[in-house]
């Protein structure tokens, strides 16, 4: 203690007047600064929540300010719209009733046109029949009217011209095909050839008999709707932009009359694409505009109604980059999904160009017109209110906590830092009495770190004096390493006998596999003395296969933390002898490893025994595996028994299907006279008429007509009776071709109302045996199949050529049209059908009947647009008769 308080006085001497420390390294400049800069993060940290908080708030209420002018906006355009297609559907109605009666058409329609409440925002419409629809002579037979430069409206015949395009190919009227009666098409906005007017049509299909018969089409001014859109945004700070749904510009700002310009001089539409790079500040808008189409082109994919092929043959003619969406629409109108507006997004823009300051732009989606709505209005004023309630709650933080800093700082001087300062120059001035003083009077962490410090001193006076009872210590340790040396020898002499007297193996190898310790039943096992064993490996004392598992089995344990049991065989006099090995690490004092040592314990016994076992348990599995083998051979019996089954019902199945076919073919032969028979009451009827009254005119004319008749009826009842007396007679031989061309007399009505040239391509010399009645069936019902499947109404040229051959005493059919076709798909499936040999149509069911009952077959090939070509073969030694 004294020499501690003179080094204390020499420190006190030797600085006398030295400061504390320097003010920047001092803690109330520490503790003013950091809270100076705590108060700085919480002041900033504070006016940014509640700017971004108010911000939202801010967009959240001009989304909804939006939201409602867009559902006004929409529901005025909606109101437009539906009086248009209330026109479309009165236009398309009055087509269809007057369809033959031009004179009425040009009549009714322009009345339609030009109703007052219509008129405002109607600039044309009409009627475009399909090719023949109307007058079968007229390929074009539109009636269109619009209003010229006085708003009178006239008709205009430009559009039937062959020097037009013709008007099938337009983009208003080829979807109309895909949308049933009621359904109207909104094209996309475009400039009429003829009336040099923007504008956009709304077409409407006319189906009459479950066939399309045209479209029925009113025009919209484009000039009129962007007046709509601008008196409905008078008493709205903003503005509104329309897109069709190819996102050209329908309705612009009335004050950008350079882009209207650009548009009138091109003859082609802006794009919205086109606006942005004019107006960059739009590229947000764009942006979210393409996220949308994408958006909406892939749930319409994803809910296809229409094929790929018929999407293609529709938009093969449109635009590479208005395919997807037109595909998209027809198939999202077929769905009837989409049946109130939608708002597709919301996008915030930095500059608006025409507002001239920050603006919220929602979009919304049209439903029917598929119109794009931009509503954009300013966003500003909301803005700033929220950047001034910012400024006024920042205002008062900060003077909220410049008092907090000072009551603060004040504070920390007077608890901690002043108190610390006094202990500080007590121990420059060796004042201990200080010190003593300041413990025992403060209660807080000051008086706790002099108690502590006077506490240190005291323990040092203590260390000094333990010095001298640690000398005392050393002495009696040295007494107790006696004691222990003792115990060590009674120790070693008990080892002793337990390596000498142990019945289990013992022995322990240095880290080089070099044998240090083994006891005497070891040496014993073995048959080798302990001198040739200590310092020995075990490739010295066992061969060289047991010395390497031994060796294996060592590194293992070398590299485990704990001890390890091993099954080891050890050659011996007596043969090889099994044992369990305990192996574990052998440390030092110093937690090192020396040695590994083993403790082995006899287990052969044990190991006959269990062999014994597991001969008996191969016994038990032998006799396991014999009935493993009858469980097999039964089950494969009944698999057999199930295979025959699926036979028999497959049997079962192809019987089902071959008497589907005969039903058919039955049923089919009852229209077939039926209908022949109807026909000839018919003219018999028409004939007696006739007759009456050439018995009240008695004219040289009627008498010619009535021969006419009769002379008709009679080669159609000679037709009838040859088909049904060969029929009767099963003996009698078959003429093929006049076979043939009796039934082709027999169709002729039926091939002249379809508009069918059949060429028969039959030798005269083909004489079949067989009952006439079979060949009718099959000859009607292929002749008849083509009739109804290989034609369309537009076809100009129809023609089935029908070839009859007969090689090798083989009948080979060949029938060939020029029709519609197959495409791959729909051919890949009746090909696939005729495999199977079902019966689902009248090709399928001929398959059947041919392949069961006569040996024969039929192929099909076809091509789209091309034509099909159908052939049967059949050996005519499987004779029709038999059946």
């Amino acid at each position: 203690m004294i020499w501690k308080l003179v080094i204390m006085g020499k420190s006190s001497t030797s600085e006398p007047h030295t400061a504390l420390t320097q003010w920047q390294n001092s803690l109330p400049f520490k503790f003013s600064l950091i809270q100076l800069v705590i108060a700085a993060i919480l002041i900033c940290s504070t006016a940014w929540v509640i700017l971004s908080i108010q911000r939202q708030q801010v967009l959240d209420q001009q989304a909804v300010l939006n939201q409602n002018y867009g559902q006004l906006i929409i529901a005025k355009l909606q109101e437009m719209t539906s009086q248009v297609e209330t026109v479309v559907g009165s236009i398309s109605s009055i087509a269809k009733l007057y369809r033959y009666d031009h004179e009425q058409l040009v009549k009714t329609i322009p009345s339609l046109l030009t109703l007052a409440n219509q008129q405002r925002i109607i600039s044309g419409g009409g009627v475009w029949p399909e090719p023949g629809a109307f007058n079968q002579q007229k390929f074009r037979d539109s009636l269109f009217w619009a209003h010229n430069v006085n708003d009178e409206l006239v008709a205009i015949d430009s559009y039937n011209k062959d020097t037009f395009p013709s008007y099938h190919t337009e983009e208003w009227y080829r979807p109309t095909r895909y949308f049933p009666a009621g359904k109207i098409f909104w094209s996309k906005s475009y400039f009429d050839p003829t009336t040099h007017e923007s504008m956009i049509t709304a077409s409407g299909a006319m189906w009459m008999d479950h066939q399309f018969i045209g479209a029925a089409t009113v025009d919209i001014s484009l000039e009129k709707l962007n007046a709509l859109l601008r008196n409905v945004m008078v008493d709205v700070r903003g503005y509104v932009i329309a897109l069709d749904h190819q996102n050209q510009v329908l309705a612009y700002p009335h004050g950008d009359n350079n882009l209207q310009h650009q548009a009138n001089t091109s003859h082609t539409f802006v794009t919205f694409n086109h606006l942005v790079n004019q107006q960059p500040d739009f590229s947000p808008i764009e942006a979210a505009l393409h996220n949308a189409d994408k958006a909406f082109i892939a749930e319409a994919v994803a809910e296809r109604v229409f094929t790929q092929e018929q999407m293609q043959h529709l938009t093969r003619l449109s635009h590479q980059d208005e395919r997807d969406m037109l595909a998209a629409i027809v198939n999202n109108n077929a769905l009837n999904h989409f049946t109130t507006p939608k708002l597709l997004t919301s996008v915030t823009l930095a500059h608006d160009p025409i507002l001239k300051t920050a603006s919220l732009v929602s979009v919304f989606l049209m439903p029917n017109t598929y119109w794009k709505v931009l509503v954009v209005t300013p966003i500003s004023p909301l803005q700033d209110t929220a950047k001034h309630l910012v400024e006024k709650v920042g205002i008062y933080l900060v003077c909220i906590q410049l008092l907090g800093l000072i009551l603060l700082f004040l504070l920390q001087h007077r608890l901690f830092i002043t108190p610390i300062i006094e202990i500080v120059q007590a121990l420059k001035r060796n004042d201990s009495a200080s010190i003593e003083f300041k413990a025992k009077n403060s209660q807080d962490e000051i008086g706790l770190l002099a108690k502590t410090f006077l506490s240190r001193t005291q323990q040092l006076e203590v260390a000094m004096a333990s010095l001298d009872a640690s000398n005392l210590a050393l002495e009696q340790q040295l007494q107790s390493q006696n004691l222990f040396q003792l115990e060590l020898k009674r120790h070693k002499e008990q080892l002793r006998a337990l390596l000498k007297f142990s019945q289990n193996l013992i022995y322990v190898k240095d880290l080089h596999g070099k044998y240090i310790l083994v006891n005497d039943k070891y040496c014993e096992i073995l048959g080798i003395e302990r001198r040739r064993i200590i310092g020995a490996s075990d490739f010295e004392v066992f061969p060289s296969q047991f010395a390497h598992e031994y060796q294996q089995n060592d590194q293992r344990v070398l590299h485990n933390n704990e001890a390890i049991n091993f099954e080891e065989a050890i050659p011996s006099p007596l043969g090889n002898l099994m044992y369990i090995v305990t192996k574990f690490k052998i440390k030092d004092d110093d937690d090192t490893v020396i040695a590994v040592g083993a403790i082995a314990f006899d287990i052969t016994l044990k190991k006959i025994k269990e062999q014994e076992q597991e001969k008996l348990l191969l016994g038990q599995v032998e006799t396991l595996n014999h009935l493993q083998e009858q469980v097999r051979l039964i089950n494969q019996h009944n698999n057999e028994l199930y295979q025959e089954q699926e036979a028999l019902t497959k049997m079962l199945e192809k019987h089902h299907q071959l008497n589907l076919s005969r039903e058919q073919s039955q049923q089919l032969m009852q229209n077939f006279l039926a209908e022949m028979m109807t026909q000839v009451m018919h003219e018999q009827d028409q004939l007696l008429a006739k007759v009456c009254q050439l018995q009240q005119t008695n004219e040289a004319n009627y008498s010619t007509q009535i021969t006419e008749v009769m002379v008709t009826q009679a080669e159609k009842l000679r037709h009838i009776a040859q088909l049904l007396t060969n029929h009767q007679n099963d003996i009698r031989p078959l003429h093929l071709a006049q076979f043939m061309r009796h039934l082709l007399g027999l169709l002729k009505v039926q091939l002249a109302k379809a508009n069918v040239e059949i060429v028969l391509n039959c030798e005269e010399n083909i004489i079949i045996a067989g009952p006439a009645w079979q060949y009718l069936q099959l000859f009607y019902r292929l002749i008849t199949n083509t009739l109804n499947h290989a034609f369309k109404t537009h076809n100009e040229q129809r023609e089935i050529t029908i070839a009859i051959d007969k090689s090798n005493d083989v009948l080979q059919i060949s029938i060939l049209d020029n029709g519609i076709g197959m495409t791959q798909a729909q051919l890949t499936q009746l090909r696939q059908e005729l495999e199977q040999e079902l019966c689902l149509g009248t090709l399928t069911c001929i398959n059947l009947w041919l392949k069961n009952d006569f040996n024969g077959s039929l192929t099909i090939s076809s091509q789209l647009n091309q034509g099909t070509h159908i052939q049967c073969h059949w050996p005519l030694s499987t004779n029709l008769a038999s059946q």
